[in-house]
């Protein structure tokens, strides 16, 4: 059985996983896994963007950076505004170069459904860490959006693992994120909530992976 994590931020992995970089990690890569690097909305006040974006750009090139992200749009941080500028540049570099888009929203759902409707991107998308309600997902769905959950799974008390539960499996990943969790541990509660077997979640995701990301090998 395959686990494909689809965002981490943990560099160690002993299955297949998506390791999110910033642009000052990329000289860190190895040639054995596989990448997706962005720039986060957190960091936008702190960086040299014009530099960044250079490094993202040269970056998506690579044939092991096969996503960009984590980018995004989150309005608990400063300079929203900014955000959406940055955010933009890079889904433009993504459709250049055709790569798939990793992005990380935050009470922000409108702002991108608007951004969405207006660049008719023709590149897969998937909402990491997805925080929203099922009827924003309906929307997203429109514009052939995928839907990654981790930990939050987990929590009871939120409304993630009843919205989790209503996504069709045909629009979902799984992910660890910073999360000290197992991709493995993810998948059981995910095929838990799903009234399935481990072994079908994982089918159900090695399909959407094919679709999103094509013939690459990750065995």
């Amino acid at each position: 059985m395959l686990f494909i994590d689809i965002h981490t931020h943990n560099k160690i992995q002993k299955n297949f996983a998506l390791i999110n970089l910033f642009p000052d990690d990329i000289s860190e890569i190895s040639e054995t896994k596989f990448y997706s690097a962005g720039i986060h909305p957190w960091e936008v006040t702190k960086i040299n963007i014009p530099k960044q974006l250079f490094v993202i750009e040269n970056a998506v090139k690579l044939k092991n950076i096969i996503a960009v992200g984590e980018i995004g749009l989150d309005k608990l941080r400063p300079d929203f505004e900014l955000q959406k500028d940055v955010f933009l540049k890079q889904l433009h570099i993504a459709a250049t170069y055709k790569k798939p888009l990793i992005i990380h929203c935050v009470k922000a759902y409108f702002e991108l459904l608007e951004i969405l409707k207006k660049e008719n991107l023709s590149i897969p998308i998937i909402i990491h860490r997805y925080s929203g309600n099922i009827t924003i997902a309906a929307e997203l769905i429109k514009f052939g959006c995928f839907f990654s959950f981790g930990h939050e799974l987990f929590n009871e008390k939120s409304k993630t693992p009843k919205v989790f539960k209503k996504i069709p499996v045909k629009n979902i990943f799984l992910e660890t994120d910073d999360a000290d969790i197992s991709i493995e541990k993810v998948y059981e509660k995910a095929a838990e909530i799903k009234e399935v077997s481990t072994e079908e979640i994982s089918e159900y995701i090695l399909s959407n992976f094919k679709f999103v990301f094509g013939n690459i090998n990750i065995k």
